[in-house]
């Protein structure tokens, strides 16, 4: 008796501290809910919204955009869980299913060439717009003046905002003349600030921004003719607090989306051949939108930014 006790007395306890051992690898196995960042995607009437990319251990992302032909994603972030500030920021790209991301080095609001074989970005330090190509070498500063660099869909214009007469303008960079354009007269820019993440029309013919008035501290989101003031400027919405500092601009050119900071938190849409106030679209996700949006580039789908636990 005691010869059949001293076998099965082991027996069990090696069985049960197995079973203990992987419970407990099954626990630390399972996703934790984390307060971060993440992508989610939905249709323009926001319906069928589902998480679309989570970047990892980098927790704060923004910034995104899309390749013209829809394979490849790049944005911006950093390990704010760690403590990285935006000093730290980094751009990165994945496959348009979420799959390779890759990280090519320090830099912010990355946007693809038309052909997708470079990128345009804002470096933090030095600052100022570079180009590089879309595996992260040959970086190459083309303004240290600038910030918030858009590619033109067309290929052949790079816009981002500079500080000209003390006043904050639009400067609109054509590759093919070697040749710098600012969009407000020298020092007659309404705005003391123009903010990052403007967006271009598909026709490559306006711009969309957000710029803080010099007047009244207001915040407005217009439209300028690529042309300068004097062929086109529109203000499409005005508001006392800041929107979200990205603008997205539907292929077919009839809406903008943006997201004005309303309660609950909502991208808006409004169309800029129209004198109507931008609608709120009706996206229900488990957490807070933050305003990083874009457009895939069938026109299907908003692309944008959730913050919280997740679902």
């Amino acid at each position: 008796m005691m010869n059949t006790l001293t076998k099965i007395v082991p027996a069990l306890l090696a069985g049960f501290l197995c079973t203990c051992l992987s419970l407990s690898q099954s626990i630390a196995d399972e996703p934790q809910k984390v307060n971060r960042i993440r992508f989610y995607k939905a249709t323009l009437e926001g319906e069928h919204p589902e998480l679309y990319l989570t970047a990892e251990d980098y927790h704060q992302v923004g910034s995104p955009d899309f390749t013209a032909d829809g394979t490849k994603l790049a944005f911006d972030g950093w390990k704010i869980q760690e403590g990285e500030k935006f000093a730290s920021v980094q751009i990165l790209i994945a496959n348009a299913d979420g799959s390779d991301l890759k990280v090519l080095g320090s830099g912010a609001m990355p946007n693809w060439s038309p052909g997708g074989k470079r990128i345009v970005f804002s470096q933090p330090k030095p600052a100022g717009i570079v180009i590089m190509n879309a595996d992260g070498t040959n970086r190459k500063m083309i303004d240290p003046r600038g910030w918030g660099a858009q590619w033109s869909p067309d290929g052949r214009k790079i816009a981002y905002r500079i500080l000209s007469g003390g006043r904050a303008t639009i400067l609109v960079y054509d590759l093919i003349e070697d040749k710098k354009t600012e969009l407000f007269p020298a020092g007659e820019s309404p705005y003391t600030s123009l903010f990052w993440n403007m967006t271009w029309s598909p026709d490559s013919n306006w711009l969309c921004f957000k710029g803080r008035k010099a007047s009244d501290k207001t915040h407005d989101v217009a439209t300028i003719s690529v042309n300068g003031i004097q062929a086109g400027y529109k203000v499409h919405y005005n508001n006392k607090r800041a929107p979200y500092d990205d603008f997205a601009w539907h292929p077919q050119g009839d809406l903008i989306v943006f997201c004005p900071q309303t309660e609950p938190r909502r991208l808006h849409k409004f169309n800029p051949a129209e004198d109507k106030a931008p609608e709120p679209i009706d996206i229900k996700v488990h957490g807070r939108i933050t305003g990083g949006v874009c457009f895939t580039p069938d026109g299907q789908y908003l692309v944008f930014n959730v913050k919280g636990e997740g679902e």
